[in-house]
């Protein structure tokens, strides 16, 4: 069969190299996402959303979500003990804790723009609209701050639909 082409169709792709199925662990779609909203900063000690989301809507139910996130930049005030945590959400689960304190220091010491990544996999299990959104806590309640490097390095949250 030909590959057929118009306006609101393709036919004919099962015959080019079976096309119709992704194999398991292959890309099917990306969604990326820029923080512009620029700097967050908080001293609550519970998780607050930061205004950040990226919301992709899965081709099948078995489909993994491959989740990318750069911080665009942490700052940490000079307070003994101080740090700020971070962790990804769907809906109103947790996918992934941040790994627990970032920039955590038993000594007064300041950080500044300091880059912090996190990856994770998630299974949805679903075909419907998925957001995922980024919070944050600190642990004494003191400011700290991110996409502080908004300016050079803006904070990021890719999705990857991986196929299974």
């Amino acid at each position: 069969m030909p590959l057929v082409l118009n306006s609101s169709s393709i036919s004919g792709l099962a015959a080019v190299g079976g096309l119709s199925s992704p194999q398991t662990g292959s890309v099917i779609q990306v969604v990326s996402a820029v923080m512009t909203g620029g700097i967050f900063s908080t001293t609550s000690g519970s998780y607050v959303d930061i205004g950040f989301s990226a919301t992709i809507t899965p081709t099948s139910a078995t489909s993994r979500i491959l989740i990318l996130f750069n911080s665009g930049g942490i700052t940490r005030p000079a307070v003994v003990n101080e740090c700020l945590r971070v962790q990804i959400v769907r809906g109103s689960s947790t996918v992934v804790y941040g790994g627990g304190n970032i920039l955590f220091s038993s000594s007064a010491t300041q950080f500044e723009d300091f880059p912090s990544s996190y990856q994770c996999f998630d299974s949805p299990a679903t075909t419907s609209a998925t957001t995922y959104k980024i919070q944050m806590q600190t642990r004494l309640n003191n400011t700290c701050s991110i996409n502080t490097g908004a300016a050079t390095n803006p904070a990021t949250l890719q999705l990857l639909e991986i196929a299974s």
